[in-house]
């Protein structure tokens, strides 16, 4: 696949590998990011080779550093000068690989546990996303709100020339997935949309609401929140409430009934009724949810 650009990180402090990728190209998902957490990442892109990222994987975990892993990609490949490779192993050490046949503008970068690669941008991209990626995580940002801010930033200047279609995000550490039965933590895919980085910054929300207890937040009671937070879960309220099967008008002065619309929305760990607290979470991210779920 062509015209596509991409961040992929090593979180040392959590052993977290994640790749987000967006491109004018269809389930762009399918084909880029590649995670195993015992071995590194690989972005395969510009005419992706899903079969030889397998394989590069395999050559990380067999202890081959990332420059080897990149020679086994393109070995015996008739279509190596057209590829565009990123690889990072488990140490975070990582190999770049841009084809002469890559269509312009071709850029990749390497610095302090992340990579970044495009095709067929607006010059000055990859700088773009690598900048306000940095920039966040200075800041103490959480690292898939810091990934999906650095891509924003890339888009905002250029992106794919081509325009917009597809993202996605993918984060594995060992034992972080669904109760603890994989290593992916975040697999999340908008495969074709107007606005694709927008809707997965979006879903990104609905699955820290989903899991609260993977991310920093307090429970923060009612009674101190701002009229602005108020409004903002009145109008999370309403629209539970016009969705439930009861169609009944749900309020923050119903504790018990606030307790029961949310748990039926896999909600219910945003909010104790008993205290009448709410998560700050759920004041961070409802804007996100609300959005996603108007489509």
């Amino acid at each position: 696949m062509i015209a596509t650009f991409t961040l992929a990180v090593r979180e040392p402090e959590t052993n977290t590998l994640a790749i987000i990728t967006a491109s004018n190209f269809l389930a762009v998902g399918s084909l880029v990011p590649w995670i195993n957490t015992r071995a590194g990442l690989i972005v395969s892109q510009s005419f992706a080779n899903p079969d030889a990222a397998g394989s590069a994987l395999e050559s990380l975990r067999a202890g081959r550093t990332p420059e080897q892993a990149i020679e086994d990609f393109l070995i015996a490949d008739d279509l190596a000068d057209m590829r565009q490779v990123g690889v990072m192993n488990v140490a975070g050490e990582s190999a770049l690989y841009d084809g002469e046949q890559c269509t312009p503008e071709v850029e990749s970068l390497a610095s302090n546990d992340f990579i970044v690669l495009g095709n067929m941008l607006v010059p000055g991209t990859t700088q773009a996303i690598a900048s306000a990626f940095s920039a966040a995580r200075n800041k103490g940002m959480e690292l898939g709100s810091a990934m999906i801010k650095g891509m924003l930033a890339g888009q905002q200047h250029g992106g794919d020339k081509r325009g917009k279609l597809a993202a996605a995000l993918l984060m594995k550490r060992q034992g972080g997935g669904y109760l603890g039965g994989s290593d992916t933590f975040v697999d999340l895919r908008v495969d074709a949309a107007a606005r694709p980085l927008a809707e997965l910054r979006d879903l990104y929300s609905v699955f820290k609401l989903y899991n609260p207890q993977h991310f920093s937040h307090q429970m923060v009671p009612v009674r101190q929140l701002s009229a602005a937070d108020l409004r903002l879960l009145d109008e999370l309220l309403v629209h539970l409430s016009a969705t439930s099967p009861s169609q009944h008008l749900v309020t923050l002065e119903q504790p018990q009934a606030v307790a029961e619309l949310l748990g039926a929305h896999n909600l219910a760990s945003n909010y104790d009724a008993k205290k009448e607290q709410v998560s700050s979470l759920l004041l961070a991210e409802t804007a996100g949810f609300l959005r996603l779920t108007a489509l």
